[in-house]
């Protein structure tokens, strides 16, 4: 109490300038007594309490809105690897790994567009993988026989959609319609040799999948979605055998790949139009999208329509509540305990607007102090949550910059919730 009213007594020589002349504005910036920092330092113990207790709010958000991250950047992985700059799908189109089938001969007659350079088939589903014999060292792996859902792909030999550098001189290992390539970013229960990813030792394996015995030839990276933990990749003949379709009919996706200096979206205009006057049943046979468009329709699908990502959106708004509740708390207990120092200071002819601006600057103080473990632990746990799951959570400056904005906005909306008990403070409270 003795202390504060030093303070007072600090700060009220503002007062005097009546007597002494007005002095220049940041001469008394500089004399003025920053109580709300006083304030949050006069009691150690409960500024760590409560800047631990912020930094774990924003830690969560950071968590929350890093998996939502994920979410997305998983659902465009492969699209980001596939030749073209329009996609060619069916309307009854799902997801990547669920994408129906269209009828090739509406990419036939897309390819003699005269913008367009060539129409090239993609085939991708789920289908049933029979894990390899079991490895008696891995203690974790599953049983022998054990069933996943893994992703298949299909691509022509002589025309390579997927652009990953390894696969170049690996695409003639699938000549042999009973041969796969394995996707390294497929998890451990899917039997490795070395329990941990697929590598040279599990070449030569055999394994069944899609009710066919099927042969382990090499190893590629690419990586997996949210569908499913594991893909491989097989020629389209092996997955015509595999997924009952006859792939010189049909084909899952045709990945468009115009002429060169051609803008895609004028194409993907000119295109549609001409692809009407042609067909006009064509707009309930077959879509068309940008490359882009098709990347952000993905990602938007994972975000909003999927549970995983509404339960992810979610628990940033929960965060959030959580935190604000925390600095309520915190800012409350504090202005309850001082309400005799506010009562002084309106006393002495300090307006309301200013007692409640320092009670929002001690808040702010909170949202940046609170800010900076937050972050860097955030940080530390992305890391371990790439190398553990294999699934691509890192740290964006949007991201960074947005929990900062989210951290101060929660704090002020605390501190205006805890202003409301420092209207109480009235000078008779002091007798």
């Amino acid at each position: 109490m003795d202390r504060f009213r030093a303070m007072i007594v600090l700060d009220s020589s503002r007062f005097s300038s009546r007597e002494e002349g007005a002095r220049p504005l940041l001469s008394q910036v500089f004399r003025r007594t920053p109580i709300s920092l006083l304030n949050f330092i006069s009691q150690p113990t409960r500024a760590i309490v409560s800047v631990l207790g912020v930094a774990f709010a924003l830690l969560l958000i950071f968590m929350q809105l890093g998996f939502r991250g994920a979410v997305g950047n998983t659902a465009t992985i492969v699209y980001g690897k596939l030749k073209g700059e329009l996609v060619m799908r069916s309307p009854d189109y799902v997801h990547l790994y669920e994408p129906r089938t269209i009828d090739r001969s509406w990419m036939n007659m897309v390819a003699s567009h005269p913008d367009v350079a060539a129409v090239d088939p993609f085939f991708i589903m789920l289908h049933r993988w029979q894990n390899p014999p079991r490895n008696e060292k891995c203690e974790k792996a599953p049983p022998d026989g054990s069933f996943r859902t893994v992703g298949m792909m299909g691509i022509q030999l002589d025309l390579p959609v997927i652009v990953v550098d390894e696969l170049t001189e690996k695409i003639t290992l699938l000549k042999d319609p009973d041969a796969m390539l394995v996707d390294r970013a497929t998890r451990a229960e899917y039997g490795p040799e070395n329990c941990k990813l697929f590598s040279d030792e599990d070449i030569s394996k055999h394994t069944e999948m899609g009710g066919r015995k099927t042969l382990i030839a090499g190893h590629f990276k690419l990586g997996t979605g949210l569908a499913t933990n594991g893909a491989v990749l097989v020629s389209d003949v092996g997955f015509g055998k595999r997924a009952g379709i006859d792939v010189r009919q049909r084909a899952s996706l045709g990945l468009v790949r115009i002429k060169p200096g051609k803008d895609p979206v004028v194409v993907l205009a000119s295109v549609v139009s001409w692809l009407k006057e042609r067909e006009p049943r064509a707009e309930l046979a077959v879509q068309i999208l940008t490359m882009d468009e098709q990347r952000i329709w993905e990602r938007k699908r994972w975000l909003n329509e999927t549970p995983i990502g509404m339960i992810f959106s979610m628990g940033v708004a929960l965060s959030f509540i959580i935190g604000a509740a925390i600095v309520y708390m915190v800012l409350a207990t504090d202005v309850a305990s001082r309400l005799p120092e506010y009562a002084t200071l309106k006393a002495m002819g300090y307006a309301p607007v200013y007692l409640a601006q320092t009670v929002l600057q001690q808040a702010w103080l909170l949202a940046m102090i609170g800010y900076v473990p937050a972050f860097l632990t955030s940080m530390a746990l992305y890391q371990i949550t790439s190398s553990l799951s294999g699934i691509p959570t890192f740290m964006t400056w949007q991201r960074a910059v947005g929990v900062f904005g989210l951290s101060f906005l929660m704090c002020t909306l605390a501190g205006m919730l805890a202003v409301r008990k420092l209207l109480k403070a009235e000078p008779a409270s002091l007798f």
